[in-house]
């Protein structure tokens, strides 16, 4: 309401004997124009305090004009600042997300995905959804031309890391030194590689364990034995027949018994752990102490004395008579269990609209200032002392595989159930597989003659 309104809206209420007078109208108008200046200081203060009632700015001004105004004031005592491509409309909700998530906490999963998709400028509130101990944000962010496409955010506490321990020019005896920094035990797959001569029956000794993994074959001169849990040991990637054991050599008398129990290569000998199911000694959390060597033919068959005679020859022949341990390179490779971290996977196909274009330095930020911008967002919510890493992935739409089979024709196909869109960027090296094989009908006809029960086989039919 103009103040010449409220004037003429006073004047009305008095009565008509006194709308005429001149002093009085002048004193109305003069009121009317205070009260509007009284609102209007009113309205100023309320714009400037409220986020929904705040003066944005246009998105062609400057960052500098943009913090200027009503709402990038008001978002500064926040300490959030208008970025390069954000509208007025957005800087609202994230500042409205942004007092929300202090409310609530800044910690968990969902505040920490949330601060996720405030940096890629996503519509809010996004979906977020646990896939076992993984929490999943499903983001609809913008793209350049203004259009939406949805986005995966994956979020992992304590994730599981490749750790990997490597010893090059090995010897007989020496001491090795791996060391599992993760929460859980940790089982390796332990790679040996001849690289001086052929190895004959190598045997690995686990010192904390006790257990002697050996491997009742040989390792050819450049060729690399990889001994997995549970599964066939490989020579160059092709599995062999060749046996694993696992054994402690601890007898069940005293170490200071005299007797037959105590030694090495008696009948009577027993070991406490002795089995043939490839598997491998376990990473206790900390450190783990190894040694190399190999065995000779006497010691081989002492390991072997419950197997049968043919057996036992065959292991030996496998072992040279006298010991000779060559120099090999060892590698062990485990997955562990990180500590105090979080990960943050993210698509690298996407990058933001406002990190697509030249800052005020000129620069295009691109994928290293989107993962420096998400970096700060988890850095800001995060727990004292939790790590955060940003992990790139490049999604692939899922595979379907069909296999029909018939007589005489087996078919094989293989496809995409998700359609690809052709406006996504990379995406676009997705195949889809089809393998027909087929094997044509026979043309020639088998046909031969007899009587049976009186009757033809080549007539029309069976007669009784």
């Amino acid at each position: 309401m103009t103040p010449e309104q409220r004037a003429r809206r006073m004047v009305g209420y008095l009565p008509p004997v006194l709308q005429a007078g001149a002093k009085l109208n002048l004193f109305f108008s003069t009121l009317a124009a205070e009260l509007g200046k009284m609102e209007e200081g009113i309205t100023r203060l309320m714009r400037s305090r409220w986020y929904t009632l705040a003066k944005g700015y246009p998105d062609a001004d400057s960052l500098a004009d943009k913090a200027a105004s009503e709402l990038g004031m008001l978002a500064a005592l926040y300490g959030l600042h208008p970025r390069r491509g954000e509208p007025a409309d957005y800087l609202r909700q994230h500042l409205a997300a942004l007092v929300e998530l202090h409310r609530t906490g800044l910690g968990s999963a969902t505040a920490l995905l949330r601060l996720v998709s405030l940096v890629y400028m996503a519509r809010q509130p996004p979906e977020l959804v646990w896939e076992g101990d993984t929490a999943v944000g499903l983001f609809s962010v913008p793209r350049a031309d203004g259009s939406y496409r949805p986005l995966r955010i994956e979020l992992v506490d304590n994730p599981v890391t490749p750790a990997m321990a490597r010893f090059s020019s090995v010897g007989a005896g020496q001491r090795l030194l791996t060391v599992n920094g993760g929460l859980e035990t940790a089982i390796p797959e332990i790679a040996l590689k001849a690289t001086g001569k052929d190895i004959a029956v190598p045997i690995l000794r686990h010192q904390e364990s006790g257990l002697d993994l050996i491997f009742l074959g040989r390792v050819p001169q450049g060729s690399t034995l990889t001994l997995r849990n549970l599964r066939a040991p490989l020579i160059d990637g092709r599995p062999v027949t060749d046996s694993i054991i696992l054994a402690h050599p601890t007898r069940f008398s005293g170490l200071d018994d005299g007797g037959v129990l105590t030694r090495f290569n008696a009948p009577e000998s027993r070991f406490s752990v002795f089995g043939e199911d490839h598997r491998i000694p376990e990473l206790a959390p900390g450190e783990s102490h190894w040694s190399y060597d190999t065995l000779e033919r006497q010691e081989v068959r002492s390991y072997l004395l419950g197997w049968t005679e043919a057996r036992q020859k065959e292991a030996e022949a496998k072992a040279l008579v006298k010991r000779d341990t060559p120099l090999a390179e060892l590698r062990f490779d485990w997955t562990e269990v990180t500590p105090a971290t979080c990960v943050l996977r993210i698509p690298a196909d996407h990058i933001p609209p406002h990190l697509q274009v030249p800052d005020q330095e000129g620069e295009v930020p691109g994928l290293p200032g989107l993962v420096r911008e998400l970096s700060a967002a988890l850095n800001f919510g995060r727990a004292a002392g939790v790590r955060t890493r940003v992990e790139l992935t490049l999604p692939m739409p899922p595979e379907v595989l069909s296999i029909e089979e018939g007589p005489l024709r087996q078919e094989v196909s293989a496809s995409f159930t998700d359609a690809l869109d052709t406006k996504d960027s990379l995406t676009s090296f997705g195949y889809t597989i089809e393998l027909h094989e087929q094997v044509p009908e026979p043309q020639e006809k088998l046909s031969w003659s007899g009587i049976f029960d009186a009757t033809r086989f080549d007539s029309s039919r069976f007669q009784p």
